[in-house]
């Protein structure tokens, strides 16, 4: 019996692949980038598309071992009771992770741009509330928020993309291919795994999606559109504020748009940023919340994942204070060790999937469609 009785379209779900591609990345993702590359960041960017694109082909061709399960329960079906327990604990503990360090994120945002006197910990149980909130009206209600709410993310993002364009100097991308070889390759692993590799939390998603024969196709062309978003950002950010701004500053994007000035009458539309960048990071966190009770629940066997809500939210609250005990220790310390977690739970963990499936298979060891 299954423990999820929710449906998404192919539109819901597309719809949350878009913010969790973006999600806390439309903020950090030119720092990040341009950290490794300095003024080659955008070549890097380019370069990481079509291989982030190969990374959720991996992903997709994983997932439809069978469609109708989870990780969880794929990798028991595929690995057996001891490794893939194993593999499925795993990525339990990288669902719990993912998500506290997101609150982490919402605190230390609000907490030093927005809000600046209003203690952390009461911005991180605000969010947490809504995120217990959300997951507890279910997945497909989830979905139809994101439809809701994406125009307005889109809108506030495009506006921002098109009202730096007069501030671009193309002057302040030289010189370019200056980058060594070892630090170039290490951005590009960034520009790849960053964004793309945090969407196999829809391993826990996708078995509950509706698909049509186009689904895959959608899937493509949408996160394609939404890695050019995030590559356009670091692009005007390079060309807007520079090299040094956009390395030093951990919230690039939103310094952008503090830059916009038409005719001095349209300005200081920073707020916009911020909602956009709330609204993503909320129904990304709230994905990683939700597979991180759902799988759980899968794994032990239990007949629901609702009575597991209000536990995972207080090891979430807590959890994140403990992650990082500044703003200064998580900006030097995280993204370094964050792309080799994304690295091993978006290729290495599927790809071993696809190889002892394939092997079973070839060897008739088993039916796996059991």
């Amino acid at each position: 019996m299954s423990l999820e009785n929710d449906r998404l379209s192919t539109s819901q779900m597309i719809t949350l692949g878009l913010f969790t591609l973006i999600g806390d990345m439309a903020l950090i993702y030119p720092s990040v980038m341009t950290a490794g590359a300095h003024e080659d960041a955008w070549i890097a960017g380019l370069i990481s598309l079509p291989l982030g694109l190969a990374i959720v082909k991996l992903m997709i061709s994983t997932a439809n071992i069978d469609s109708t399960k989870t990780i969880i329960e794929l990798s028991l079906q595929v690995l057996g009771k001891w490794v893939g327990g194993a593999v499925g604990l795993s990525y339990l503990f990288f669902f719990l992770i993912a998500a506290s360090t997101y609150i982490r994120e919402i605190e230390d945002f609000m907490g030093t741009q927005i809000y600046e006197g209003t203690p952390s910990g009461v911005i991180g149980f605000m969010a947490v509330v809504l995120l217990v909130y959300g997951v507890r009206l279910g997945l497909e209600t989830l979905g139809r928020a994101a439809q809701i709410f994406f125009p307005f993310f889109a809108v506030f993002l495009i506006c921002l993309i098109v009202l730096l364009f007069p501030d671009v100097r193309m002057e302040r991308l030289y010189p370019m291919l200056n980058t060594p070889f070892p630090d170039m390759l290490h951005t590009i692993m960034y520009g790849v795994f960053y964004p793309f590799g945090e969407l196999c939390v829809f391993f826990m998603v996708y078995p509950y999606a509706q698909k049509q024969s186009n689904t895959n196709r959608d899937i493509f062309i949408f996160l394609l559109i939404g890695g050019i978003g995030l590559n356009l950002i670091l692009f005007l950010s390079l060309t807007v504020l520079g090299v040094y701004f956009s390395e030093h500053n951990f919230y690039a994007a939103y310094i952008l748009a503090q830059r916009i000035n038409i005719g001095n009458f349209l300005q200081r539309i920073e707020a916009f940023m911020a909602t956009a960048w709330i609204i993503s990071t909320y129904f990304k966190t709230a994905l990683y919340f939700y597979a991180l009770v759902l799988g759980t629940a899968q794994l032990l066997k239990l007949k629901s994942y609702r009575s597991l809500i209000f536990p995972a939210a207080f090891m979430i609250y807590g959890l994140s204070h403990l992650i990082s005990k500044d703003i200064i220790f998580y900006v030097k310390e995280i993204p370094a060790y964050w792309v080799d977690w994304n690295f091993t739970y978006a290729f290495v963990f599927p790809l071993l999937l696809l190889i002892v499936y394939h092997i079973r298979k070839r060897k008739g060891q088993g039916n796996l469609q059991k």
